[in-house]
């Protein structure tokens, strides 16, 4: 019972009632002033509390089935966040003998610039091996986690819940490149396979097939379809440029992001068919023009990004994901949701396209439909930390204390894990400070605080989320110098419960001012 009236007060269904039943108030009360000053029977007064009535269950059902948004009303069809979220992988016990972590490949080179060029390799391993049937790959945040780290692989294996552990080196000078790799079988600590790589650049695809080949002869896994018809490149400068640009765009950093993006642009300037290249320049742009300093020619980068990611390869499900980064850049709410959707569609596991359905909900100040998304995102990826601490605060305006606690440990435990591995993740620092206030943690909360800052202290979403911070604990002076120079999305800071507290002061409607609507 208490779902369904959640899903009334979802749909917008007891706004409606109530509307419904204050307007016919209204409307019988003038019906009984002047239908007798205009000498009309008196049964006409009774039909249209007749009409009313009857009207009423009618109102219901068009409310269950459509919905008021910013882009007018849409029918509200089936979501596939209602759908039951699969077994999380934190709940799972036994190993599967076919499974594999991929260790971040160590940079032997001499320039530290190549270590972004260590971690896209690693990630595009990953990326092969998830398209062999059958195996089990433990994702990328989990294997990251051991970066540099002098941890016996035993350890790693029991962490991971994994059976094998690819691991190797990266050796880079000019365009030649030595990669060496090696397949362990954890429980009997033996070497199923390891190979010594000395090529030029130009073969570097050759050497990611081979290794999954050899992978999939070493644990006898069945052939495998090309999971994506769109894999990668031919050209190795190309696809250098791509590795560095996902190595920077994984930060999420401002910074970064802008490194990212035009390390995005000159891999597709040497080959525009590079899909997965204009999908993730559309995602850095239309992020960067959304919250930083990107703006107009931001959305016409994601933009031209996206169109060409969709003319290139129309039917996979991360391009459609690039349309709806560039149409929710360009405050086109209710288009990048039916992108969203449609990547969903391909792939319904796919978890960032909940997370940013809830982000438009939440630009909309949709903030009932932003908590469900957010919630479904969360179920779907045990390493989604965002997406639950992002949810705090609606539940907290709700008055969901339930929830809100129960969100709020969710995405502190993820945390709190992530900081253990990375303890200089400040975006991971800067969001938990919501979920440790919430769980009485005070103190941590404010170390956390200013653990953030001393890492990134001219990072917008770092200054704005320590604005946040401030807000709600009331030093209003220190949390409007923070959000002077923090984010540029002004539908984000207006619909942000956390900001509540400085609404109606000068500065803060200065700060509106100045972002466009």
């Amino acid at each position: 019972m208490t779902h369904f009236f959640k899903k009334l007060r979802q749909r917008g269904v007891i706004k409606v009632a109530i509307a419904y039943l204050v307007i016919s108030w209204l409307l019988m009360q003038l019906a009984d002033v002047t239908f007798p000053r205009l000498q009309l029977p008196e049964w006409t007064v009774t039909l249209v509390l007749a009409l009313l009535i009857l009207g009423f269950p009618i109102a219901m059902v068009l409310a269950w089935a459509y919905e008021m948004t910013a882009d007018g009303i849409r029918r509200d069809v089936a979501d596939p966040a209602d759908a039951q979220a699969p077994e999380s992988p934190e709940v799972a016990t036994a190993v599967n003998k076919k499974s594999i972590a991929v260790l971040p490949f160590a940079n032997m080179s001499a320039d530290s610039e190549q270590e972004h060029f260590c971690d896209g390799l690693t990630e595009e391993l990953l990326y092969v091996l998830a398209g062999l049937p059958d195996l089990r790959v433990a994702s990328r945040t989990s294997s990251f986690a051991f970066k540099n780290k002098n941890v016996d692989l035993t350890t790693v294996a029991e962490k991971l819940q994994v059976a094998h552990i690819l691991e190797g080196s990266v050796r880079k000078s000019g365009t030649s490149i030595r990669i060496t790799a090696q397949l362990i079988e954890v429980a009997t600590d033996s070497h199923l396979w390891s190979e010594t790589y000395d090529r030029q650049l130009d073969d570097i695809f050759a050497i990611q097939d081979d290794i999954a080949r050899q992978i999939r002869d070493a644990l006898k896994l069945k052939l495998a379809p090309d999971h994506s018809p769109y894999p990668t490149t031919s050209n190795s400068q190309a696809y250098e440029y791509f590795l560095r640009g996902r190595g920077f765009a994984s930060s999420k950093g401002s910074k970064d992001q802008d490194l990212a993006i035009k390390l995005f642009q000159k891999a597709v300037a040497l080959d525009p068919t590079f899909v997965r290249a204009w999908i993730k320049l559309a995602q850095s742009s239309a992020n960067h023009s959304i919250y930083a300093d990107g703006g107009k020619r931001g959305r016409e980068i994601a933009a031209d990004a996206a169109d060409k990611a969709i003319e290139l390869a129309p039917d996979f499900p991360e391009s459609r994901m690039a349309r709806g980064y560039a149409l929710l850049a360009g405050k086109q709410y209710a288009a990048a949701e039916a992108e969203f959707f449609a990547a969903i569609e391909g792939d319904p596991k796919l978890s960032i396209a909940y997370h940013y359905l809830a982000r438009s909900a939440y630009h909309q100040g949709q903030l009932e439909k932003a908590l469900k998304y957010f919630n479904k995102s969360t179920d779907l990826n045990p390493e989604d930390y965002e997406s639950p601490l992002l949810a705090v605060s609606i539940y907290e305006k709700f008055d969901d204390k339930e929830n809100s606690l129960r969100i709020a440990k969710i995405g502190v435990d993820r945390v709190k894990r992530l900081l253990e591995d990375y303890p200089d993740h400040y975006r991971a620092y800067y969001l938990g400070i919501w979920g440790l206030t919430l769980l009485g943690e005070h103190e941590l909360a404010k170390k956390w605080a200013e653990r953030a800052y001393r890492l990134a202290p001219d990072d917008v979403a770092t200054r704005y989320n320590l604005a946040c911070f401030y807000s709600k604990n009331g030093d209003t002076d220190k949390a409007l110098d923070f959000l002077e120079s923090s984010i540029t999305s002004r539908s984000w800071i207006e619909n942000d419960p956390d900001l509540e507290p400085l609404h109606g002061h000068p500065r803060f409607q200065a700060v509106l001012d100045s972002l466009s609507s």
